[in-house]
């Protein structure tokens, strides 16, 4: 019951900052894309591993790729290569804080991928908050608040595929 109170708190607020927030939003293929960003959950190695690859693939095309990950432990990571936030970083309704947030979120990206399947509103706050022209994630109905275009993975939850689908859809943008 608590968290569901948590959750309503977080929409709250959040719907609250989006009527304040004024970015022109427009679709971005790959090919054009100068700057991207990737939002992910930084919790297991996996997940880590296989975004990590995809923004060195970004990388080898000459794009400047933003990482943002969340580590879903209290405690601090101890070895990653990429800027992360975890849940010490949340206030009492799950808005993420602190200086790599303010970082990504005002980062005038062309691209915004949302790497990761599970809800997660930290995540889904930052992309719904974030400058970026184009945010990209995996289709949930109740989600258009954080992304522009949205992938159905018609029940297939696996990001390695979400992250395929995402590059070829991408290129026809």
């Amino acid at each position: 019951m608590l968290k569901q109170i948590k959750r309503r708190i977080h929409y709250y607020f959040l719907n609250k900052q989006l009527h304040f927030q004024k970015v022109t939003r427009q679709a971005v293929n790959l090919t054009d894309a100068k700057e991207v960003g990737i939002l992910f959950d930084a919790t297991h190695t996996d997940s880590s591993k296989i975004v990590e690859s995809f923004a060195l693939s970004l990388r080898e095309q000459k794009k400047r790729t933003h990482m943002l990950g969340f580590y879903n432990i209290p405690k601090s990571a101890i070895n990653f290569a990429f800027p992360y936030f975890n849940k010490k970083s949340l206030n009492w309704y799950l808005e993420p804080t602190g200086d790599e947030v303010e970082i990504f979120i005002n980062r005038k990206l062309d691209i915004l991928i949302n790497a990761y399947i599970d809800e997660n509103l930290p995540l889904e706050y930052i992309s719904a908050m974030s400058q970026a022209r184009f945010r990209i994630g995996h289709y949930m109905k109740e989600k258009t608040h954080a992304y522009d275009f949205m992938i159905d993975l018609k029940g297939r939850n696996d990001l390695k595929y979400l992250m395929e689908q995402y590059r070829m859809y991408l290129k026809m943008v």
